[in-house]
């Protein structure tokens, strides 16, 4: 979600950004310098007691960290570390209620922490396509890409339900010509017995163990994706792939993918309905002129 702003700091500041994997190889293209929260010297930040050396950073103008940070320790370790540094410490996330896209709130705090960032252009940006124009994002192919999974249960439909999808998509007219590709990473592990029959009788096609450059590959093969609210499915939106998200448990208002073609599908029923629902979606993204987002 700190996508946008770094889009949109691109050669007005020289940013550092740390971060665990698999995020972290994600931002390395729209950064100056990327490096592993879960490297060495990067525990020192949590500690009570100070240590000599401290985190592997050298001297910096200014430090915006979002982090729950209830007894100020990593603020402290921070300001000792980098004492020429205006140092900052936000909350991960939006308070509870609040109605505002992640994003933009990400933004909000790096702006007020003195970086050169407008919140509502920074998301608007990515809305409309300018991250893919700038990094050169092009999806193309004959395949509709579906992600079953996400990192919550409560965010999925059954697998039953994917299997219905894909069927109805085998016979609808503009879609019958495309083949289904099925993204199973290692948060759908559990799932892998309910598609293996649909694999192994060559109704689908399973893209498992997904890494980087996998995934990537994947995605810009496809001509559409089907996700749940997931990493994958803002992944897929922010490279300019056709993308209809299902939001089932989670806020759209907060986390909704951004991308210039998206739709949006908010409900827990997973439904005859739901499949209608779908497939007019599919049908109005993929009916787009994507020659310049």
């Amino acid at each position: 979600m700190l996508v946008p702003s770094f889009n949109h700091l691109a050669g007005k500041a020289i940013v550092t950004f740390v971060g665990r994997r698999p995020g972290l190889d994600f931002i390395r293209p729209l950064v100056d310098r990327a490096m592993d929260l879960e490297g060495s010297g990067w525990h020192r930040l949590f500690m009570d007691i100070p240590d000599e050396k401290g985190p592997p950073v050298s001297e910096m103008d200014i430090v915006a960290a979002f982090f729950s940070d209830t007894d100020d320790t990593i603020r402290r370790n921070l300001g000792r570390c980098l004492p020429s540094a205006a140092v900052h410490v936000f909350r991960s996330f939006p308070m509870e209620g609040e109605h505002i896209h992640v994003a933009e709130y990400l933004a909000r705090c790096l702006a007020s922490a003195g970086l050169p960032v407008d919140p509502s252009q920074a998301v608007q940006g990515v809305r409309d396509g300018a991250l893919c124009q700038r990094l050169g994002f092009c999806s193309t192919g004959n395949r509709i890409v579906l992600h079953p999974g996400s990192g919550s249960l409560k965010k999925n439909h059954p697998p039953g339900f994917w299997l219905d999808l894909i069927i109805r998509l085998s016979k609808e007219a503009g879609f019958a010509d495309l083949e289904p590709v099925l993204l199973l990473g290692p948060a759908e592990a559990p799932l892998h017995p309910y598609f293996k029959d649909a694999i192994e009788a060559g109704a689908i096609r399973s893209v498992q163990s997904v890494e980087r450059e996998t995934l990537i590959r994947t995605l810009d093969e496809a001509v559409l994706f089907l996700g749940h609210d997931s990493g994958v499915t803002h992944l897929s939106a922010m490279r300019c792939v056709p993308t209809v998200a299902l939001f089932k448990h989670s806020d759209a208002t907060q986390w909704g993918p951004l991308g210039p073609f998206v739709r949006i599908i908010e409900t827990r029923d997973p439904g005859p309905g739901l499949l209608d629902h779908i497939l007019q979606a599919a049908g109005e993204l993929v009916a787009m002129d994507r020659s310049s987002p």
